[in-house]
């Protein structure tokens, strides 16, 4: 396969947020895995438009100038309003690109439902790329997309998994980095999964007391005496260090292979981690020692206490254990890697059976 000319597309307020892909595209044009590469920080490029048909005329122009193999697009919304009209005006540009469109975050049929701006993106897409299967794998499909690829979410090494020396005290015994937005302002409405998430919170405050911490936005945290706010994204670490476990009880908890990215930077961490089980996630994380997955929230307490109950270098060894795992298995640069070269595959399994 011929490396291939790459159009990035990153979802970013501010240009250079998205560390971990750019990282990795800059990697493989490095490793001569790709010919070209560029990146188009498309929200960023919006600011500096009049209006959304200015940008979309500025994006097209350079997409054009870039003339590139392959379109990688991620992370869409209403708020950059396009339809298949214009995606349909990009495929059809020289060398007719392929439009690979990557979405990191879940959807569900009744709460949090894809807009229309997605549902023209899936539509048009020569090929999807999601972080979970099952129900959200069959709404893309439904959405008009011809081929459907899995990649899970990746953790980059520049901000995490970086060297450190376990310290024997710190300052929690557990914590948990999560947020918990109330839908429409109900205040017992979550998204899927946030029930037993503020449940699992409520339960390890009554056993372990100011050892304890939440850090998050939302008003679920309102008021809670383990609440301690959010962190910054790139502080998850640090704050990870501070415990001798870190838990959490995922939202839409019942989608196979999906996890946002917090459980891969918490395994990267090096600090043990409590989740909740989903399907495939014994595929998926087999070998990480310090994971371990459960089916209720008081389950979750038992393995906290058996964890709490045990030497701190057992932890700290299985911490370790598993840093290396996540750096392995899921840094960006093996995600995405792995990612391009599948859809490599079927780019060249697409144009020979067109040919």
């Amino acid at each position: 396969m011929l490396p291939m000319r790459l159009f990035y597309l990153p979802n970013e307020g501010r240009e250079g947020d998205q560390v971990g892909p750019r990282q990795a595209f800059e990697h493989e044009l490095a490793e001569g895995r790709l010919s070209a590469y560029q990146a188009y920080s498309y929200q960023v490029e919006r600011t500096r438009q009049p209006d959304q048909a200015s940008a979309l005329r500025a994006l097209r122009s350079s997409i054009a100038a870039f003339a590139p193999d392959l379109i990688f697009w991620q992370h869409i919304h209403d708020g950059y309003a396009l339809d298949a009209a214009f995606l349909a005006e990009l495929k059809a540009l020289p060398g007719r690109p392929w439009l690979v469109y990557h979405e990191a975050d879940a959807y569900g049929r009744y709460v949090k439902r894809m807009d229309r701006t997605l549902r023209s993106m899936f539509g048009a897409c020569d090929l999807a790329v999601v972080v979970g299967l099952g129900e959200l794998a069959q709404l893309v499909r439904e959405c008009g997309a011809p081929r459907v690829l899995y990649s899970p979410n990746s953790v980059d090494d520049i901000r995490f998994g970086q060297p450190w020396t376990p310290t024997l005290q710190r300052r929690f015994d557990a914590v948990m980095i999560a947020n918990l937005t109330c839908l429409k302002r109900v205040p017992w409405l979550y998204m899927p999964g946030g029930a037993k998430r503020k449940n699992l919170a409520a339960l390890c405050h009554a056993a372990l007391g100011d050892r304890f911490a939440v850090f998050g936005a939302g008003q679920g945290w309102a008021g809670q005496p383990y609440g301690h706010g959010p962190v910054p994204y790139a502080a998850q670490e640090a704050t990870l260090r501070q415990s001798w476990l870190s838990l959490n009880w995922g939202q839409f908890d019942t989608l196979p292979m999906y996890a946002s990215d917090r459980l891969v930077i918490s395994l990267a961490s090096g600090v043990p981690h409590i989740s909740n089980h989903q399907p495939g996630y014994d595929e998926l994380y087999a070998g990480a020692r310090a994971l371990f997955t459960v089916h209720s929230p008081a389950q979750a307490l038992d393995v906290a206490d058996w964890l709490l109950s045990r030497p701190r270098e057992h932890l700290i060894e299985m911490g370790q254990q598993t840093a290396q795992f996540a750096r392995q298995h899921f840094s960006a640069r093996r995600v995405y890697g792995d990612l391009l070269v599948a859809i490599g595959q079927q780019m060249q399994s697409a144009r020979a059976r067109s040919a």
